[in-house]
């Protein structure tokens, strides 16, 4: 495949991936225009009764809210996002090759330097 083409669908895939992430933005956003239009339903539904509405209005937040605790707290959605997201991205294994074979280095570089101590220490 020539260079070019090969640009070209970096460029196609970063494209595509920025407005991606720019769709789930509009869509989290959305969440708020439902629960607004489920609102206005209610309204229309209760023939003015304020505090059913209000009372729904709060469950609706709490229940909203609850349900993030749980994913937060119990279920770590954001952790294991993460995770997955790690075990998928090739970046992010060549980063732990390249960690690994720098800690694999440091301790060849320490047991050496242990070794030149004792030899200094202990003269024969």
């Amino acid at each position: 495949m020539s260079p070019k083409v090969k640009k070209q669908l970096s460029d196609f895939r970063s494209h595509f991936f920025r407005e991606k992430y720019r769709f789930d933005q509009g869509n989290a956003f959305l969440v708020f225009l439902n629960f607004s239009m489920l609102v206005i339903s209610l309204v229309n539904q209760s023939n003015g009764n304020q505090s059913m509405i209000l009372w729904y209005v709060v469950m609706g937040f709490f229940g909203t809210w609850l349900l993030g605790y749980f994913l937060d707290k119990i279920v770590r959605v954001q952790e294991a996002v993460e995770t997955e997201s790690r075990s998928r991205s090739p970046i992010w294994r060549e980063n732990f090759y390249h960690h690994d074979r720098h800690d694999q280095k440091i301790e060849e570089i320490s047991a050496k330097i242990n070794n030149i101590e004792k030899l200094l220490n202990n003269p024969k």
